[in-house]
């Protein structure tokens, strides 16, 4: 067989040649030239990375004849024996197949003899993390005290299934996604190098699909040059993978936002009928909204437009929606009825939640207020004015106003107890409150960091007011935000459970309204020096005025001296 696939062709052969790994290239060629290498390594990351690529020029860079900084010459009888595979001194050992006791055994009892052509013996284990439990254990004794001549390399894709007993033993280098740009610059090295004509778009797209691994990368571009007559476009990297391109999302798109569900099925059937994958589809649709956030928050024009009016908050929503759909068609016998159920979804959500259309930015022209209006509002506002200075203002409310204000008092009484409150001033002090109030930026911060947005909303206009070693009290703007903290359980242990992340103290959360407040801690003082009062009613008048002065350095500690007058009753 003459032909041979790309990514066999243009398999790394020298540390140079490996694309988007300098951290992991440059230490082991260090390492190398210095005559610093370790015994045993671990090379771990996504596939496709290299891993065992940097193995095989590892082990021709520590036994080449004639190498120079640390990199094999490629020209020597050992570089080419161990390229052509024919060295008996590298051993290369799929764990997946080989992954008994047996074999790693085997491994233990033929590593202590020297090598027959080269100056050390080099085990690559592929996919380590196969290995059983018994089959570990017996790679361990090795490991810790192998021959002079014998280095283990352990490659996997799942470091956290290999015991930390092993992982201490070796040195670990953790390979990372291979960059887009990086991926599209060595496809276009290849398809210069193959004499192969390429549109850039096509590129840009496989690097896309590849999602950092470069074999993958140059599985599909040579799929491509095979469906495309030496000639990569992109509708060939498409059709390869089973991706529809942005215009046609873009349609796609534009039906649903329309409310046009059945357009929009028969538009996901005509892409079903072309051979497309609905995983990658899915997969394709989240990428689309993706790049509308990015080209929304950038201020980027773009021809793709369906969904670039509505707000991110719309977006995020939609990214969610179509994520779990992923997430569930994995294990669904029927996946297009899941899609069509998604088109449906992202329909509805929209309707609950219309677009915010950007005048100003669409158009370029804003919209005017209604002057008439505003005018004879600012007329209505100043007459009612100049009524209330003529005939002034009457003690006793109107009879709607002050049944207003009587619901408003009975749903305040309902929002927060008293009692609770009592429980937080009772043992509340300066040290604490201060503390609190100092780190309560970052109680906000943690909550929007790791995406609590129900959190957020909450606690953005909120603010500590009293604390103890236990107790947190809270004042909210906005009455109904109490009244979700001090009634709902789980969102009351998430406030709890971010502020205990921050202060590194477990309490317990109490929400009091904002316009209740003041109300709240001046009949919270005046019940404290009632009490004090009767208990000392039958002590001497000295003892009393000593209680007194208590109370009031009790509202100095809770409130702060500048917002506690001592006024002299006599």
């Amino acid at each position: 067989m003459n032909y041979q696939a790309l990514y066999r062709m243009f398999r790394p052969q020298s540390f140079e040649d490996v694309v988007g790994q300098e951290h992991v290239t440059k230490t082991l060629r260090n390492a190398i030239s210095k005559g610093k290498q370790s015994h045993a390594y671990i090379f771990s990351g996504p596939r496709g990375t290299g891993k065992t690529s940097i193995a095989k020029v590892f082990a021709k860079a520590i036994n080449c004849l004639e190498r120079s900084d640390g990199e094999p010459c490629n020209e020597c009888a050992v570089c080419k024996g161990i390229t052509r595979g024919t060295n008996s001194d590298v051993i290369e050992i799929d764990a997946a197949s080989n992954n008994g006791v047996d074999e790693i055994r085997n491994i233990r009892d033929k590593v202590k003899y020297a090598p027959s052509e080269s100056e050390f013996k080099v085990y690559i284990i592929d996919e380590v993390h196969m290995l059983t439990t018994g089959a570990f254990n017996a790679l361990l004794k090795t490991l810790e005290e192998p021959p002079a001549h014998a280095i283990f390399i352990l490659a996997t894709t799942e470091p956290h299934k290999i015991p930390p007993t092993i992982i201490s033993r070796a040195q670990r280098f953790d390979f990372k996604a291979i960059s887009q740009q990086e991926i599209v610059e060595r496809l276009q090295f290849v398809a210069e190098s193959q004499e192969i004509e390429y549109d850039e778009a096509a590129l840009d797209f496989i690097a896309k699909a590849s999602e950092g691994g470069m074999r993958d990368a140059l599985s599909i571009m040579d799929q491509a040059i095979a469906f495309g007559d030496e000639h990569l476009t992109l509708a060939d990297a498409l059709n390869v993978t089973g991706s529809v391109d942005a215009n046609a999302l873009n349609e796609l798109f534009k039906e649903v936002v329309e409310g046009d569900v059945r357009n929009a099925f028969s538009t996901y059937h005509q892409f079903v009928s072309q051979g497309k994958e609905v995983n990658r589809l899915i997969n394709d649709m989240i990428y689309f909204v993706r790049d509308t956030i990015m080209n929304k928050t950038s201020d980027t024009e773009t021809e793709n437009d369906a969904l670039m009016h509505f707000d991110l908050d719309v977006l995020y929503k939609m990214i969610d929606i179509i994520n779990d759909t992923l997430v569930s068609i994995r294990f669904s016998v029927n996946q297009s009825v899941h899609f069509e159920v998604l088109l449906v979804k992202i329909a509805e959500m929209i309707k609950e939640k219309p677009e915010s259309v950007q005048t100003v930015a669409t158009t370029g022209i804003a919209t005017e207020p209604n002057n008439d209006v505003l005018l004879q509002r600012m007329e209505q506002l100043e007459s009612e004015l100049n009524s209330l200075k003529a005939n002034g203002v009457t003690s006793n409310p109107p009879p709607q106003q002050a049944k207003r204000s009587a619901n408003k008092g009975a749903q305040s009484k309902n929002t927060f107890s008293m009692q609770q409150i009592a429980k937080v001033l009772d043992k509340a002090n300066k040290d604490d409150i201060k503390q609190l109030k100092d780190q309560w930026q970052d109680v906000v911060d943690h909550a929007k960091s790791n995406d609590l947005k129900s959190l957020v909303s909450l606690l953005q206009n909120s603010e500590p007011v009293a604390a103890s070693e236990t107790h947190v009290l809270i004042k909210f703007e906005e009455e109904i935000h109490c009244e979700i903290v001090n009634k709902d359980d789980e969102k009351r242990e998430n406030i709890e459970n971010v502020v205990c992340n921050i202060i590194d103290k477990t309490v317990k959360v109490v929400g009091v309204p904002a316009d209740q407040w003041m109300r709240v801690r001046s009949e919270y003082l005046q019940n404290r020096k009632q009490s004090t009062t009767d208990d000392m009613s039958n002590k001497t008048s000295t003892s009393t005025e000593s209680e007194e002065v208590d109370v009031v350095q009790k509202a100095k500690d809770l409130f702060g001296e500048s917002t506690v007058n001592v006024i002299d009753e006599e």
